[in-house]
């Protein structure tokens, strides 16, 4: 409950002789709403409908209960009985902002702080929050660090940092988190937060720090447990990474996210019934999310349900056409289909990615297995060119590569000597090597 102002001479000053705003509050701040009507009725119909404290707490109540017009109407009879006090004003302005009116929430958060005697930092946020919302993040960002300097704390610290990083300025998020985490303590939102971006930026070991204080506040911080699984997820630890999944689910239960790398989790367990009936229900809660009929549609493709994974690519296709890993998709589908617009599809993902390596793997092993063998050899140099270039050249995708080139040889191709400088052959192969002297079958993502 927030404060509120009464003047000396008011004859409802709480230290006058049986003032009942004691219990007024009381009943409010204990969750008593019934019994708070009664008694702020009581006190209206025995001061003539003027009793402001009365108005106030009624307002306070009915906007509790969702009740957001009839609350304003109360805050208003609050404001005619005294123009100067900013409480009412303020209340009257988070109705609004409720009401998705930004622009007069904004409009009164102005009028309150004009008569404001001191720098109100709850005001500052909730500016910052409307000009958010607004579109206006620049002017956003300076009510958060005005609130930040008025002594906001974590709220206005992790506002910053949400506004910063809404700006692109990850380098400036960064810091107002560790600004607001270094000046106070912090709940497991915050932490979680804080966290996730650390993931982002590169820093998973300050990452780690924060998420797990985030779960040691709170074990079910929905947030923490997903970025903390996406990060087992990338080091191959499945196990844990199913458990802070499962944590995350519970938590909450339509997150998509948490369904597509649960089921991506178990894909990579090889339990394809368990992964295919989570990435189905990832689709079903976010039936326009390209990445979840993305996921799906690779987890068909690998269980070789052919025709329903071009089903569900064509579908991430359409809702994101500039994706080339889902066109390669579709091509490999098309492929195993005996579909002739295979080809298309391979040259349309080159095109989306044209420095791909394994993009262009796939494509010049198209062009093998059709007998195109001059320009397979094409393809398959410029994909030794750029792992080349690769500060760390992907073992898997060269080992694809020497076997593609081997392949060509004994087909008859002449390979040139530059050619064969193009290819390093200390590279290490994998025992599953995608394309074979047996059967060129197309590389999945």
């Amino acid at each position: 409950m927030r404060k509120f102002s009464l003047t000396d001479n008011s004859s409802e000053n709480v230290l006058d002789r049986g003032s009942r705003n004691w219990l007024l509050h009381a009943r409010y701040v204990r969750g008593e709403h019934s019994l708070c009507l009664d008694l702020a009725d009581e006190l209206l119909k025995q001061n003539d409908n003027k009793h402001r404290y009365a108005q106030y707490i009624k307002g306070s109540v009915l906007a509790d209960a969702g009740r957001i017009q009839e609350a304003l109407e109360k805050f208003h009879s609050c404001l005619r009985l005294q123009p100067q006090d900013p409480e009412p004003l303020k209340q009257v302005a988070k109705c609004l902002f409720r009401q998705g009116r930004f622009q007069l929430a904004l409009e009164a958060y102005l009028e309150a702080d004009k008569i404001t005697k001191h720098p109100d930092a709850d005001i500052y946020c909730a500016l910052a929050e409307c000009s958010w919302n607004l579109g206006d993040i620049l002017h956003g960002v300076e009510w958060a660090r005005s609130a930040v300097q008025a002594g906001g704390g974590e709220r206005a610290g992790a506002l910053l940092a949400r506004l910063l990083l809404a700006s692109n300025n990850i380098n400036g998020a960064l810091a107002a988190y560790d600004e607001a985490l270094a000046s106070h303590a912090c709940g497991a939102e915050t932490l979680a937060a804080a966290g996730a971006l650390r993931l982002r930026a590169g820093d998973p070991r300050r990452a780690f720090q924060l998420l797990g204080a985030a779960l040691a506040q709170q074990p079910s911080q929905h947030t923490a447990a997903l970025a903390l699984a996406a990060m087992m997820l990338q080091h191959k630890d499945l196990d844990a990474a199913l458990a802070r999944l499962k944590t995350a689910l519970a938590a909450h239960p339509t997150c998509v996210a948490s369904h597509v790398n649960l089921g991506l989790a178990l894909l990579a367990k090889k339990k394809f019934v368990a992964a295919l009936t989570c990435l189905q229900r990832a689709v079903w809660a976010a039936p326009l999310s390209s990445r979840a009929s993305h996921d799906l549609g690779l987890a068909l493709l690998i269980c070789r349900r052919n025709t329903s994974a071009f089903c569900r690519l064509a579908t991430a296709a359409a809702l994101e056409p500039s994706q080339p890993y889902t066109v390669l998709l579709i091509a490999i589908a098309l492929e195993r289909l005996e579909d002739n617009r295979c080809d298309a599809a391979y040259v349309r993902s080159a095109k989306l990615a044209p420095d791909d390596p394994l993009i262009r793997l796939n494509l010049a092993g198209r062009h093998a297995r059709a007998g195109r063998l001059e320009k397979a050899f094409e393809e398959a140099t410029v994909t030794a060119d750029l792992l080349q270039r690769a500060e760390k050249p992907d073992a898997h995708l060269a080992s694809s590569l020497a076997s593609l080139m081997a392949i060509l040889k004994d087909a008859g191709e002449d390979l040139s000597q530059p050619a064969s400088k193009s290819v390093e052959t200390p590279l290490p192969a994998i025992e599953d090597s995608i394309i074979t002297k047996n059967e060129m079958a197309p590389d999945e993502v």
